[in-house]
């Protein structure tokens, strides 16, 4: 767009004196031949245009976000780990089922471990394959129950490890990472739990950048998919900011 402003204003600043001089007639010849300017350049740099729309892709997507900042960060029902005072946040939405939040687990993990006071996790439990797979929200109430034993990272750990999640399997995994799973089945059935899920899975959609799990959100930059590299480049410009 900015090769576009001496344009503009070369026949700006062409067109004012015939208008004050020449009235309605001439004032529209000048539109007529701003307009043939432009459109000549664009014709021949159409490369413009794909900028611009770019250009406006990326603030509609942050103004989708900066509007959904309060549910993004300040939701009190969400599992959080890391001081409430670490440099930087990240935000990650994902579903147990989704094979991309399961290959960034480890970074996910390793971040935490690694930077014990600068970083905080917030996690979004987004089942959004559940209707193919018929377990992914019933792992994110799992989850959500086990939080309640304090054992959500366990349980998150095991669950992202895990391959072919079932009802059993579910049971079987919060055993091994030891929750009480009866316990754990009684919180499941909470409304609460399952209302929480529901105002994510709404959330996820407010967000237009979101184009699927995970999602990751690390100081003012976003990215969709498990780029551990992007995501270390996320991270460290975070932390330096």
């Amino acid at each position: 767009m900015n090769a576009l402003k001496p344009i503009f204003l070369a026949a700006t600043l062409t067109a004012f004196p015939a208008c004050s001089q020449a009235g309605p007639v001439s004032g529209s010849a000048d539109k007529a031949a701003v307009e043939k300017i432009v459109y000549d350049y664009l014709m021949e740099n159409p490369e413009v245009i794909s900028e611009a729309l770019v250009a406006l892709e990326t603030k509609q997507d942050q103004s989708s976000i900066t509007a959904a900042n309060t549910a993004i960060y300040d939701d009190k029902r969400d599992v959080v780990l890391g001081p409430d005072d670490a440099k930087v946040t990240i935000v990650e939405f994902f579903d147990y089922n989704c094979g991309y939040c399961k290959r960034s687990t480890n970074w996910l993990v390793s971040t935490i471990e690694s930077h014990p006071k600068n970083v905080r996790v917030i996690f979004k439990e987004l089942p959004i394959l559940d209707g193919r797979t018929k377990t992914s929200r019933l792992a994110a109430k799992a989850a959500i129950a086990a939080n309640r034993q304090g054992k959500y990272l366990e349980m998150h750990t095991a669950l992202m490890k895990a391959k072919g999640l079932s009802d059993a399997r579910i049971d079987d995994i919060a055993k091994s990472a030891g929750v009480d799973v009866a316990q754990m089945r009684k919180d499941m059935a909470d409304p609460a739990i399952a209302t929480h899920i529901e105002d994510t899975m709404v959330l996820g959609q407010r967000l237009r950048p979101m184009t699927g799990t995970p999602f990751f959100m690390i100081g003012d930059e976003f990215m969709a998919g498990a780029n551990v590299d992007r995501l270390n480049a996320m991270l460290d410009k975070a932390l330096k900011g």
